[in-house]
């Protein structure tokens, strides 16, 4: 696991993104030609992608499957 991607307490994990520092997004119904289940992993706008509640690291790894799966 890279150096910026330890674990981060759970004290300090962002309540949006649940410490990973992304959301998943997917257009839903914005996007017609688009499957429903067509998305991508966005950077956590509460934390700024550092996964922690006071913004403070370097931005985290993306995840590298939707949701789910």
């Amino acid at each position: 696991m890279p150096l910026n991607d330890r674990q981060i307490a759970e004290k300090d994990r962002c309540s949006t993104c649940h410490g990973s520092g992304w959301t998943w997004w997917s257009a839903g119904a914005q996007a017609e030609a688009q499957p429903p289940e067509a998305g991508r992993w966005v950077v956590c706008r509460a934390c700024i992608g550092t996964g922690r509640i006071d913004q403070k690291g370097r931005k985290r790894q993306k995840p590298d499957e939707a949701p789910g799966d």
